[in-house]
């Protein structure tokens, strides 16, 4: 009988009770490659549960240390480690490497944050990436931004296949919300400049907002009698399926955004995206084909998404149609069952290194 890839999916960032959906893209990759595949899957994740005091501290100490209490004095060896997020992750890896299985293949998939936050990078943080063994990338403007030219993949963490379900079209102006806003609510992803749009909108306007985060501003917007809120701290995919489709337009305001899955679950439902020129926007919007990409500069993103939002509430139906059935096509290649069965073949590949290695 032959024996099962044995591979391991290492994160800093998973699900914890205050914060559900974290790393709810790498979640939906671990659940898609049990189901579908004879892959004998493992999933090792820190919690995004908030700490304080001497827990706080030693975070990261304590997940190194419970990975090589769990991994390293396992008897059953890994074949694979895919790592999310390059650093400091990776470290556990090279780890398992050096002290438990030399033969181990090393992949990681960068998501932005591993490399925004790391400019310029340490010694320690280049010498990291000659154990690894295949690099992927959301995005190519992403890799761009790596320090040097590797081997590598671009391949998205993969949009669940719930939204891309057919659901019966609303025409124009049957749509619940005109605008829908879904992130953490934080200073990355915009949400001051989404205040100054929300608070200076000059006409009326029914507004989502989805995100856990500091929501004291909605207090605030509501000044504007313009503007009606909806405010849900957190959705199941299923909930966020049913709003996605009953908004005309996802607005992504980010200052960075590696790729932004939220804009291609939007897009498979058929709303039209205005972003900020972010690496992940540039890759996904088609400025005036399936959205509109605005400035990414404080200056002037108040002003340009206000003028796109209410470019796209005066459209015909039938332009509001195309511009959406656009948008629909653009995220097919996105599909997590797309993604999952590029990635099997990735780890068949080096497995099958493996086995001629020996």
């Amino acid at each position: 009988m032959k024996k099962a890839i044995r591979v391991l999916l290492l994160s800093n960032m998973g699900p914890s009770k205050n914060k559900p959906n974290s790393g709810r893209f790498i979640m939906n990759q671990y659940t898609s490659l049990k189901k579908y595949t004879d892959l004998d899957m493992n999933y090792f994740y820190l919690d995004q549960e908030e700490k304080s005091g001497l827990l706080r501290l030693f975070r990261y100490p304590f997940f190194y240390f419970r990975f090589l209490f769990k991994y390293i004095f396992s008897m059953k060896k890994l074949d694979i480690i895919h790592v999310h997020f390059f650093f400091p992750n990776v470290l556990l890896a090279i780890t398992y490497k050096m002290l438990r299985n030399w033969k181990v293949k090393i992949i990681v998939t960068f998501h932005g944050s591993d490399i925004y936050s790391y400019y310029p990078p340490s010694r320690v943080y280049k010498k990291c990436i000659d154990f690894v063994d295949e690099s992927i990338f959301v995005s190519d403007k992403l890799k761009e931004r790596f320090f040097k030219q590797v081997p590598c993949t671009v391949q998205s963490a993969g949009v669940n296949d719930i939204f891309y379900q057919k659901h019966e079209k609303c025409t124009f102006k049957d749509k619940q919300f005109d605008v829908v806003f879904v992130g953490q609510l934080d200073k990355n992803k915009g949400i001051e400049r989404l205040k100054e749009i929300l608070l200076t909108f000059p006409c009326k306007i029914r507004v989502a907002i989805v995100g856990a985060g500091n929501s004291e501003f909605i207090e605030q917007v509501k000044n504007n009698q313009d503007v009606s809120i909806s405010y849900f701290s957190s959705c199941t995919p299923q909930q966020l399926v049913t709003i996605y489709n009953s908004s005309l337009i996802l607005i992504n305001l980010s200052y960075n955004e590696s790729f932004g899955l939220v804009m291609s679950e939007a897009m498979a439902c058929g709303a039209l995206v205005v972003a900020t020129r972010t690496d992940g926007a540039c890759t996904q919007v088609v400025d005036g084909k399936n959205g509109f990409l605005i400035p990414n500069q404080d200056d002037s993103v108040c002003s340009s998404a206000i003028n796109a939002i209410q470019h796209i509430l005066s459209m015909q139906d039938e332009q509001y149609t195309k511009m959406s059935d656009s948008a629909i096509s653009s995220a097919q290649k996105y599909r997590l069952s797309v993604v999952t069965e590029q990635i099997f073949n990735m780890y068949a590949k080096l497995q099958a290194k493996n086995v001629n290695d020996k």
